[in-house]
């Protein structure tokens, strides 16, 4: 081989040398900036967990404390339609007698449907009934305990202001369950089973 011929070689292997080095360089490059994105990347947010029941399923009981003579808030002949009426009857641990307060509201367990009072009514005496969950604030109830944390509840409707009211105090099977002014009378109070935590 000439003595050109051999530098000519030399160049192109010097050549190709140099671009391989080039060629490792930007992929180091390459992996390093990879792995500087990962370090200071924001973690993936947690998965987001199912919103829980607030309390239930439970009985809501007429009168200021348990005992033998306890009637039970409950939807109506197990009905499962819109606007079946709320009312008390002796308690049988039946579904349409099983209530769990959720974001919701009230949420009937036969049913699935919530406790409501129709119309938006603001009416004293509206009877309450149940109906497909909305979020209105006819479907939404608060249950103050009646004075300190631990005693009976009453359950104040969240548009109309107004409490649950057995109609008229009659504590009798089939008597509607309505909408009242509070007026601290016995049927305007009630209990649960299972208990609430005191301070909830």
């Amino acid at each position: 081989m000439s003595r050109q011929s051999r530098l000519s070689c030399i160049s192109r292997l010097s050549r190709i040398s140099r671009l391989s080095r080039r060629a490792r360089l930007a992929a180091a490059t390459a992996a390093l900036a990879t792995a500087a994105v990962a370090l200071t990347a924001p973690p993936a947010p947690a998965a987001t967990t199912a919103a829980t029941a607030d309390f239930g399923p439970a009985e809501i009981r007429t009168g200021m404390y348990a005992g033998p003579d306890d009637l039970c808030l409950e939807v109506a002949d197990w009905r499962t339609d819109d606007g079946a009426p709320v009312r008390i009857w002796t308690c049988t641990g039946g579904a349409n007698q099983q209530w769990t307060q959720s974001a919701r509201g009230w949420v009937n367990l036969n049913s699935g449907k919530c406790l409501d009072i129709p119309a938006f009514s603001t009416t004293w005496g509206t009877q309450a009934d149940q109906w497909t969950c909305d979020g209105g604030a006819n479907q939404s109830w608060s249950d103050p305990p009646a004075s300190h944390p631990g005693t009976p509840r009453r359950i104040v409707n969240g548009y109309s202001g107004l409490v649950l009211d057995v109609s008229g105090g009659a504590l009798t099977d089939g008597t509607p369950v309505i909408q009242w002014e509070f007026h601290s009378g016995d049927n305007q109070f009630w209990h649960y089973n299972p208990e609430k935590p005191p301070y909830s």
